[in-house]
């Protein structure tokens, strides 16, 4: 009878027969087949462990090996903290911000991170680059596709007095819904600054020459107090005033029987009904709108031609008004609005805004809900305002650009801007200067100057303080 030791070895036979069978083809061979994986196995395991015990024993003795970063037109940055500095003759001198290292290099730099223990056993420099220069540049850099967006606020303090403040907004709109709403055409808004009124219509200021006129077109409260930079953002349009008449006062032609006088004011009616207004000038009569109507009607010079009496239009019969001769209408009644406009009420949370598409097209005076935010931060390092800089500037994550100062429709200036970000305007040294920021100078696009002395200036970008 077998023992169980036979069984055993017998067993392991026909395992090792199955095993060889389905390895190596080769039921009967002598050899074990996993002698061979596991001899390689063990092998590269202890060749392994050889050398990584040599580089652990190379390092201890000779720590900081990597000499890459000390060629020529590397940023070095150290790993742990960050910090960039050049290698420049057995030196590292720290590199102040990303823009001074362009300016270094005249491109963009290759970097190359280096462990601190590298870097150890070396020598420090003096610092190198523009003290406030952009650690960041813009990466969305179409000028053209922006929107320069400037809202005024109104806010009282504690103390009831109240608060004027102008904001920016710089954006690079999706095509998704705006969040904004433009005037109407027949509406306006009434602001004041600097002691002057001000009717902002269709885009444009238009300036209320005389105190009394407000009250003459019932445009005398709730007027929106604005500061100068704001009011400055809108296109200066005609001024509301009162005309000047040649010969206001001396006789004019027989009107219906009774003598005129230059300056006095006729009605008339069409066969529909309409009324229609006219001044009585040298070279005839000169048709009148409505809202031009009232601004003569109103002014103290055609009392003036009343002597004193109150001032009643005469109306004209038919064949007055077709002996009289007809003067073209005056050229600044055809520049205000034919009717005072209604004046729109500020939306509740929100404010007014001027709309600037750098497209070129038209201004827009928009409501823009909710109000932005006038908190001002602390500026950086070579950071000036003067009193024509916005409170706050917000601009969309990597808008920005090479700009210009003028207007889409007349010549720029020769003065490129670099605008980030940060909302922070910094002049570029000369067209040498952008290229190597990466901004070719044909690229520059004209941005109107009230727009940009709204923006903090930075630090002048140039090659000779870049280098030292």
């Amino acid at each position: 009878m077998q023992s169980r030791r036979d069984q055993v070895q017998a067993q392991t036979y026909v395992l090792g027969r199955l095993t060889g069978a389905l390895i190596a083809a080769e039921p009967d061979g002598l050899e074990n087949p996993n002698r061979r994986m596991v001899v390689g196995t063990v092998s590269g395991v202890l060749v392994a462990a050889v050398v990584f015990v040599g580089f652990v024993i190379f390092g201890f003795f000779f720590p900081g090996g990597a000499t890459k970063w000390r060629q020529p037109g590397v940023l070095v940055v150290e790993k742990e903290t960050g910090s960039r500095y050049v290698y420049d003759e057995g030196l590292l001198r720290p590199v102040l911000n990303y823009t001074s290292a362009r300016l270094l290099f005249g491109a963009e730099p290759k970097v190359v991170s280096v462990s601190g223990k590298s870097l150890r056993d070396v020598a420090h420099g003096q610092p190198l680059g523009i003290a406030g220069a952009p650690d960041a540049l813009p990466t969305t850099t179409a000028v053209d596709r922006q929107v320069w967006t400037v809202c005024a606020l109104a806010m009282p303090d504690d103390a009831g007095t109240t608060f004027t403040a102008t904001t920016v907004r710089i954006e690079q709109p999706s095509g998704g819904a705006r969040r904004d709403r433009p005037l109407d055409r027949d509406q306006a808004i009434l602001v004041t600054s600097g002691g002057q009124s001000f009717l902002v219509w269709q885009g444009r200021r238009l300036r209320l020459t005389e105190p009394w006129l407000a009250r003459v077109l019932g445009y005398d409260r709730n007027a929106l107090p604005v500061e100068a930079g704001w009011l400055e953002s809108v296109p200066v349009g005609a001024e509301i005033a009162p005309p000047e008449v040649p010969g206001r006062g001396s006789p004019g032609p027989t009107v219906d029987g009774r003598r005129g006088v230059v300056g006095e004011l006729f009605t008339a009616r069409t066969p529909d009904g309409a009324e229609r207004r006219y001044l009585l000038q040298q070279n005839g009569l000169a048709e009148l709108s409505p809202m031009a109507y009232a601004i003569v009607a109103a002014d103290p010079a055609t009392a003036e031609v009343y002597d004193g009496r109150p001032v009643q239009p005469r109306e004209l019969s038919p064949a007055a008004l077709v002996a009289l001769p007809v003067a073209p209408q005056p050229p600044w009644v055809a520049a205000l609005p034919a009717t005072p406009p209604s004046l729109a009420k500020t939306p509740e949370q929100g404010t007014w805004c001027v709309r600037h598409s750098m497209s070129g097209g038209a201004v827009e005076v928009t409501a823009d809900t909710p109000a932005p935010s006038a908190t001002t931060l602390s500026d950086g390092v070579g950071v000036t305002r003067t009193s024509a800089s916005a409170e706050a500037v917000e601009v969309q994550p990597g808008v920005g650009g090479l700009v210009l100062a003028g207007r889409a429709d007349q010549a720029a200036g020769s003065g490129f801007y670099l605008v980030t970000d940060a909302g922070i305007k910094y002049p570029v040294g000369s067209s040498a200067v952008a290229n190597q920021l990466g901004f070719p100078p044909a690229s520059a696009r004209p941005v109107p100057r009230q727009l940009l002395e709204m923006l903090p200036t930075g630090p002048l970008l140039e090659s000779a303080a870049g280098g030292g």
